[in-house]
């Protein structure tokens, strides 16, 4: 509940009775296994989902950061602090728009549903706003999880060269693809442990790796940034912090989710932690000419630095296997799939693994994808919507409790927005551009396949 409600202290009790009883007799949001009628199971504590948006984010964010810096100059720096802090807000705003829903519509909501954040558009914004949301979320993780599957298909290349990248695209969709199988995110919590602890790891291997490897000749060559290398730093940047698309799905899955906003900031300032080290480690010791993928930018011959290409493996892994269940979820919605386990949930998600893994072949340059789509449905998703959704929420007039907006708060979300609309505008046309451009991409995997 937000500090800025006249809600009353019954209605408080109200609504804490109501979701009791609904976890009682539904079992916890989204479960996957059971439906009506399912054995009650506990959800997850804030602690846990701290965890899950952590993984979600630090997937394969921190290792465009330095480069990010680098094409932004020093403003990188500020650019990060200042969207861990705007983004950060935004999510608890998100948060807050779900409680709003399970407040006003309980019937609807207090069970969960498997698409929280299209519920939240749909009841702010209207059929427009649902479909705009929808959008933005099924592409924002369906690129998302292909820059994954080609990060870990690069990765792998680096530790094992006789395979090319485009092969090990194939293999690593192969030993994914059984674990999209499982449930919600409930059921797979081990992935976001792994995936954090992974991170963890190898952020501080990278920095030490850094560290030493700061050259005689030192400093390098930093360059000012022209408005072109500013709005890719941005998109870079942004997807470090692009988890919103998943926020209220993760959401939906806790026994208390009032608690959420405990969750963002626990689960920012973790990111803080990890990122800043070495966003400006690699800036500093490499200079304009940083690699794109700070970990291929170091050298890669040292048993420390392999171990930690096997720590972000599993890490990709884990954050590969939580992007694609909302995206999952959401097809399996519209199709009506049941949420126990099937045959038709096995066959849905291997599809989706497979048409990822179609464009990463077609598109093998993690850092083209990455900087799109940061640039424009990340901007969506993290920027623009929630604080709209719970702007519009908290204005709407009707039979429930009143929600006063303090005049700085609302003017921090709007300014936020503003941010978000410009960035997003620039950024989007300077990514598309620099996919356009043939001299930036890679070969593609289709010719490395048929080379005549």
């Amino acid at each position: 509940m937000s500090r800025h409600s006249s809600i009353s202290s019954s209605s408080l009790s109200t609504k804490g009775s109501a979701v009791k009883k609904m976890e009682v007799s539904e079992g916890p949001p989204g479960d996957a296994e059971g439906g009506e009628g399912a054995a009650p199971r506990g959800g997850m504590g804030w602690e846990m989902t701290a965890f899950f948006l952590v993984a979600q984010m630090a997937g394969a964010g921190f290792l465009s950061l330095p480069k990010g810096v680098a094409n932004s100059g020093w403003m990188g720096v500020v650019m990060i602090l200042t969207f861990c802090v705007g983004i950060g807000f935004s999510g608890t705003k998100l948060g807050e728009c779900w409680v709003i829903l399970e407040e006003r519509w309980p019937e609807r909501f207090l069970g969960g549903s498997r698409q929280p954040y299209m519920d939240i558009a749909e009841k702010s914004l209207g059929r427009p706003g649902r479909i705009v949301a929808l959008a933005s979320v099924v592409i924002t993780l369906l690129g998302g999880s292909t820059v994954f599957l080609i990060l870990m298909a690069s990765f792998m290349n680096e530790l094992i060269g006789s395979v090319s990248v485009c092969a090990w695209v194939l293999v690593m969709a192969a030993v994914v693809m059984p674990f999209t199988w499982l449930g919600t995110p409930k059921d797979f919590w081990q992935a976001s442990v792994i995936a954090v602890a992974s991170t963890a790891i190898a952020c501080f291997v990278i920095f030490i790796e850094l560290m030493m490897e700061i050259p005689e000749d030192f400093p390098p060559e930093y360059r000012n940034p022209t408005v072109f290398s500013f709005a890719l730093g941005f998109g870079a940047i942004l997807f470090a912090f692009g988890g919103a698309s998943v926020f209220p799905t993760i959401q939906n899955d806790m026994a208390d989710r009032s608690q959420f906003s405990s969750s963002i900031v626990f689960a920012f300032g973790g990111l803080m932690i990890m990122y800043l080290p070495v966003a400006i480690g690699g800036y500093v010791v490499k200079g304009y000419d940083v690699a794109g993928n700070i970990l291929l930018g170091v050298d890669t011959t040292r048993w420390w630095i392999k171990g930690a290409i096997v720590m972000e493996i599993l890490n990709l892994m884990g954050t590969y296997i939580i992007s694609c269940n909302p995206v999952s979820q959401v097809f399996e919605d519209q199709l009506g799939i049941e949420k126990k386990f099937s045959w038709r949930r096995c066959v849905l998600r291997s599809c989706i693994v497979l048409g990822e893994v179609v464009v990463g072949l077609a598109v093998p340059s993690f850092d083209k994808i990455l900087n799109l789509i940061g640039g424009s449905t990340v901007t969506i998703c993290s920027f623009l919507l929630p604080g709209i959704m719970y702007l519009r929420l908290c204005d709407m007039k009707g039979n429930w409790p009143k929600r006063v907006v303090p005049l700085w708060e609302r003017t921090a979300l709007i300014l936020i927005v503003c941010v978000g609309v410009i960035g997003g505008i620039v950024s989007t046309a300077t990514a598309i551009w620099d996919i356009l451009d043939p001299d930036s991409m890679g070969k593609s995997c289709f010719v490395e396949f048929n080379p005549e």
